[in-house]
């Protein structure tokens, strides 16, 4: 999905924008936790096995997209046991409307059978029938009456829409769903904060962007208290993104499906999509827990022992070096170009002239990071160049906003203090 915006070819350092319950006493599902069929929210009456939420904001030029999608999910969706339930705001004014997706025994095809849910107003507007994507009090009002109208043992949010580079709005490293009738998109705080209410009772057990570029650590810490697993791309999406005809017909055959396996063939769907269509592709499950436990404090010590390093200017240059080949291999497409791939940027430091201890720290994030990284597959890409995960990295220029607190959590860690040291800012 591909997006270009006339602010952003403006600005000195813009990116491209293209695109397009409380955890659980014990361990949640997947390698070495509880796999309990009741889920993360315990066993409520009447409920279905899973409800996928759907949020497309298509008011702009992915509005054919988004009729495609949905005719992909009544192909795919034959079980009375998964709910998939779409907000849909489309590029015509008074469109918006929420589906409960229903099966079509047609098939694929240019013809919607799912009914329009009367939400009575608590979503959608009774008089304009059309809603703002890019508010973050559209997405509140959406998860809060989807969750509270179709209980479930499992729940999923999909984002759907644009995905922007590291700070295509220059205030907020990530951004994503632009609603071109009102101006607005949502970011990663935006996010957090809708989920957050939810969150507090049961956690979503994946949260996935259906955009480009969304695949990056400062995401999954982000939203790693309120999911248990992430999927996203590190590169840009194909206008068709995800294959949903796949993805509903999956859920369907297997209703009881764990999350981690259901974020798992999510992943193998799409790259099997793309393989066929030869096309480049990026995607990626993440185990946010064992990146907030495990990746994310790796990172902060390797930080801290990069920026003592800048000091010697052997140190320096060879950490250029390293930094150099990693943005050569992993940040060559538009909006890729202030981030690098994390997996990739610690391999390369194993194998440069960088000190022993240096390596040990970069070694040790890789480590957790692949046991936090559930699956990860790519299409057309060279080997190694992107291992599930990007971390922000100003190749000349670092943006303050990365250590504003309320603008993104991540970058209030030793991380964005070795950038700016890296940067001279």
């Amino acid at each position: 999905m591909f997006k270009k915006s006339a602010l952003l070819l403006s600005l000195a350092t813009s990116l491209m924008v293209t695109g397009c319950g409380v955890m659980p006493t014990g361990l949640f599902g997947g390698a070495g936790g509880d796999l309990s069929a009741q889920g993360t929210k315990g066993p409520k009456a009447g409920a279905s096995d899973w409800t996928v939420f759907v949020y497309i904001a298509g008011d702009n030029n992915l509005s054919p997209f988004a009729a495609k999608d949905l005719n992909e999910m009544e192909a795919g969706l034959s079980s009375e046991r998964v709910k998939v339930v779409a907000l849909v705001d489309q590029d015509r004014d008074g469109d918006s409307r929420i589906l409960e997706i229903k099966h079509d025994p047609k098939g694929v095809n240019n013809t919607l059978v799912s009914p329009v849910i009367d939400d009575g107003g608590a979503v959608i507007p009774k008089n304009t029938k059309e809603v703002d994507t890019g508010s973050s009090a559209t997405l509140e009002k959406f998860i809060n009456w989807g969750t509270k109208n179709y209980p479930s043992k499992r729940s999923m949010l999909i984002m759907w829409n644009h995905g922007g580079g590291a700070f295509a709005m220059p205030n907020h490293l990530k951004s994503f769903c632009w609603d071109d009738q009102s101006g607005n998109n949502l970011n990663l705080v935006d996010l957090w904060r809708a989920t957050q209410k939810v969150s507090s009772k049961a956690k979503f057990d994946v949260i996935g962007f259906d955009t480009c570029l969304l695949g990056h650590a400062e995401t999954a810490y982000q939203l790693r208290d309120v999911a248990d697993f992430l999927v996203s791309s590190e590169k840009v999406e194909p206008g068709d993104g995800w294959d949903y005809e796949a993805l509903t017909s999956t859920l369907s055959k297997t209703p009881g499906m764990y999350p981690r396996e259901f974020s798992t063939k999510i992943v193998e769907t799409y790259t099997a999509w793309y393989k066929k269509a030869r096309q480049e592709s990026t995607l990626s499950s993440i185990d946010l827990q064992k990146l907030k436990d495990r990746v994310v404090p790796g990172i902060n010590e390797l930080a801290v022992n990069l920026q003592a390093g800048l000091a010697t200017p052997a140190f320096k240059s060879a950490l250029a070096g390293v930094v150099n080949k990693a943005a050569s291999l992993s940040a060559t497409g538009e909006g890729e170009e202030d981030a690098i791939d994390l997996g990739l940027f610690c391999n390369l430091i194993q194998a440069s002239s960088l000190p022993a201890t240096t390596k040990t720290l970069a070694k040790d994030v890789n480590t957790h990071l692949t046991r936090s990284v559930v699956s990860n597959m790519t299409n057309r890409l060279p080997d190694g160049a992107f291992t599930g995960l990007k971390i922000y990295f100003g190749l000349e220029t670092y943006n303050t906003a990365y250590s504003n607190g309320s603008h993104q959590i991540f970058g209030t860690t030793p991380w964005a203090k070795f950038l700016q040291s890296y940067l001279k800012k």
